[in-house]
């Protein structure tokens, strides 16, 4: 069985905004890590599938946003 944590991704969080944090935290299966924004990284493959789909569920909601604001 291979060891997900053992294959790297990378990934670039978009830049933190004002009064946003400089790197994302994430958890998996109780390991930590802080991944900072904006610039390209290597990340674990676990740490890379939460991440994209946290940033898949905010592009969702935005436009689920945008529809209801155009009425």
């Amino acid at each position: 069985m291979e060891n997900a944590f053992a294959v790297m991704k990378t990934i670039t969080l978009p830049r933190a905004g004002g009064t946003e944090q400089q790197s994302e935290f994430v958890c998996v299966n109780g390991r930590t890590f802080q991944v900072p924004r904006g610039k390209a990284v290597e990340v674990p493959a676990p740490v890379y599938e939460v991440l994209e789909n946290a940033r898949r569920q905010l592009e969702a909601a935005r436009k689920i946003e945008d529809e209801l604001a155009a009425g």
